[in-house]
């Protein structure tokens, strides 16, 4: 089962959209990550308290992924709301808020999903249209994630420089490394996309950051992501970007000699993580 679920959080103690609601098993299992400055603010809520204040999201994402690494578990932003898809409920509407059985279907599924060796992946947005099934192999997640630290790299041979599409870093860094990954679309979250007060924005968030990290992620990923046009966006213009997250895991698989031995520690690492789970590795 799914060990820990994380929710980096600033800037929001009166606004707890995820974890508010949460059902109430899920909520057991689920710990808010708080700076230092703000530990007393959250008097109702299960926290852990990160090391150091103003460190941004990138490093504390890089903090939960060392702390995770002997853990099953998921990520979560603190603004999003979970809900089930159509057809499986039998609501009114197309997407409901998910309930006990929802939550205990999705974490058992995604137990079961890594004892098979599928390591990490999330969810889609509720922005999107249907997939017309209840997960898709191999795509991009942002704002939700789970992962399986052991079958994972060490946090020392990833990248976490950028400070703003880290999600999309990530992704394309596993996906690149032959990390397959599954994301739900059964289940999805439903949230704004940028402009939500507190959290990124009370680090300084703006347009001007959001796209000088887009073509810092262009020079990181140049076979990956590219530009996409522009819109209008937080008073100024935004640059899109298209992201081949498929061709990443699909290119991953050629067959070089560094890829073999990429493989080969990816099966190590499985194997380790099976003598984890049974308790014979300390």
């Amino acid at each position: 089962m799914i060990d820990a679920i994380y929710i980096p959080t600033l800037g929001r103690s009166q606004n707890q959209i995820t974890f508010d609601n949460m059902t109430e098993n899920a909520q057991r299992v689920t710990r808010l990550v708080v700076q230092p400055k703000e530990k007393d603010l959250y008097p109702n809520y299960p926290i852990i308290v990160l090391p150091d204040n103003d460190i941004g999201i990138t490093a504390t994402r890089k903090w939960i992924w060392n702390k995770g690494k002997n853990q099953r578990y998921m990520v979560m932003d603190d603004d999003s709301k979970m809900a089930c898809r159509k057809p499986w409920h039998d609501g009114e509407k197309t997407k409901r808020i998910m309930t006990e059985s929802d939550w205990h279907h999705m974490l058992t599924q995604i137990s079961q999903w890594m004892d098979e060796g599928i390591a990490w992946g999330g969810c889609r947005t509720g922005g999107l249209p249907p997939a017309g099934k209840e997960y898709i192999d191999n795509t991009g997640t942002a704002e939700v994630f789970f992962f399986d630290g052991t079958q994972l790299p060490d946090v020392d041979e990833l990248d976490w420089e950028l400070s703003t599409a880290e999600d999309i870093s990530l992704s394309l860094q596993l996906l690149s490394k032959g990390y397959s990954n599954r994301v739900w679309d059964r289940f999805v979250y439903l949230s704004d996309f940028v402009g939500t007060e507190g959290g990124c924005m009370d680090m300084g968030r703006d347009l001007k950051m959001i796209n000088e990290n887009h073509a810092k992620l262009i020079s990181k990923f140049p076979n990956y992501v590219s530009y996409n046009g522009t819109k209008e966006m937080m008073g100024g213009i935004f640059n899109k970007i298209k992201v081949q997250y498929k061709k990443a895991y699909k290119d991953s698989k050629t067959s070089t000699l560094e890829g073999f031995f990429d493989e080969k520690n990816f099966y190590i690492k499985k194997i380790n993580n099976k003598n984890i789970r049974n308790g014979t590795i300390e």
